[in-house]
């Protein structure tokens, strides 16, 4: 049944209640008119929960916002809503047409650093968010009590001589919630093993990231990227004010699961009205790796947590290093990931708690 206002209802309680269900929730698609997203197509999702975000299946079915209660959840940067079209695949051009938001899929070539990988040179993040998905829909519909709404399609990445992998995603939510639910299901369409990385580049902005705001997750070892992450490891889990001349700080965590391998991470800001975070939900199986990026400078103030299959130090490194995933011909690799809006602290301390068991 859905939760609205503090309240549970029925389907048949809402229904006789409302002449149609869009006054409640629903999902509206549209396409941007002028700028450098003049034609794309954007899906927004309201779920009447207080959530609300936009999917964008001109750009791989990636969030590019999303708020709760009015209050932004993630950080968007400068670039707006652009084209894929538009995508520099050269070092790190992806900076240029990468709103980035609540979730911008990194891959399916590469991940993390620009590279050369058997005499291929791969840019940052590698192509994936900048391909336009096909077979696309947008619907809701009541499965007995509880209304789904939902986003699906397919998002190919392919090339004569080289890799054919495909992304099926399935992005839900329903009436009443605070969650969104990503399912994932990559597979070569070719004829020989084909290398595949993806990177889930989660992306919580002001307020939540805030000075004060913490990153909770259960870290073994933390592996830093560059020099500065090295001399600031001490602070990897609290973030401080936006800051003149900051440069990243990146790093690859060892997380500990819980028992039944699920992986929960939160970014939560306590002083911000009664306490308000980003939890995030998945398995270690699936996503051995977590990245996590800082960035508190002036107007690019953000972090991004990355569940991954790799490292973000590049195609070619986690091939030296043994890490490089790669998909049989017709095997298909399965993601999950949950992103759930902790409001309040009785909200973040019953995620927490997840955490710390």
């Amino acid at each position: 049944m859905a939760t609205l206002w503090g309240r549970t209802y029925t389907r048949q309680e809402l229904m006789t209640r409302v002449g149609d269900i869009s006054q409640l929730a629903g999902v509206c698609a549209y396409r941007i008119d002028g700028g450098s997203g003049d034609g794309l197509p954007v899906v927004d999702v309201t779920t009447g929960g207080g959530l609300r975000f936009t999917v964008v299946p001109g750009r791989a079915l990636d969030i590019s916002g999303a708020w709760y209660n009015g209050v932004p959840l993630a950080f968007r940067s400068a670039t707006g809503e652009t084209q894929g079209a538009r995508y520099e695949p050269v070092g790190r051009g992806w900076e240029r047409t990468a709103v980035v938001g609540l979730l911008a899929t990194c891959g399916l070539d590469n991940i993390g650093a620009p590279c050369v990988d058997d005499g291929i040179a791969y840019g940052l993040h590698g192509r994936l968010s900048n391909l336009a998905a096909s077979n696309v829909q947008a619907d809701g519909e009541w499965q007995g009590d509880e209304y789904e709404l939902w986003v699906t399609g397919r998002v190919r990445q392919a090339v004569m001589f080289g890799e054919k992998l495909e992304l099926k995603r399935r992005i839900s939510t329903s009436l009443g919630s605070v969650a969104i639910r990503i399912h994932d299901e990559i597979t070569n369409l070719g004829f020989v093993p084909e290398p595949m990385m993806v990177l889930y580049h989660l992306n919580p902005g002001y307020p939540i990231v805030d000075a004060g705001a913490r990153f909770h997750v259960r870290s073994r070892a933390q592996r830093p990227v560059n020099p500065q992450s090295a001399a600031a490891i001490d602070a990897w889990s609290t973030y401080g004010p936006p800051t003149a001349g900051w440069k990243e700080h990146v790093y690859v965590h060892e997380v500990e699961p819980a028992a039944d391998g699920a992986v929960h991470a939160a970014v939560v800001n306590r002083a911000f009205g009664g306490g308000l975070g980003l939890g995030i939900s998945y398995s270690k199986r699936q996503l051995p790796f977590l990245n996590q990026w800082k960035h508190t400078a002036l107007g690019e103030y953000a972090t991004g947590i990355e569940p991954a299959n790799g490292t973000v130090f590049g195609r070619a490194q986690n091939r030296a290093e043994g890490t490089l995933q790669t998909l049989q011909p017709g095997e298909t690799a399965v993601f999950d990931l949950t992103l759930t809006v902790l409001d309040g602290h009785a909200a973040i301390q019953r995620f927490l708690t997840q955490i710390d068991r």
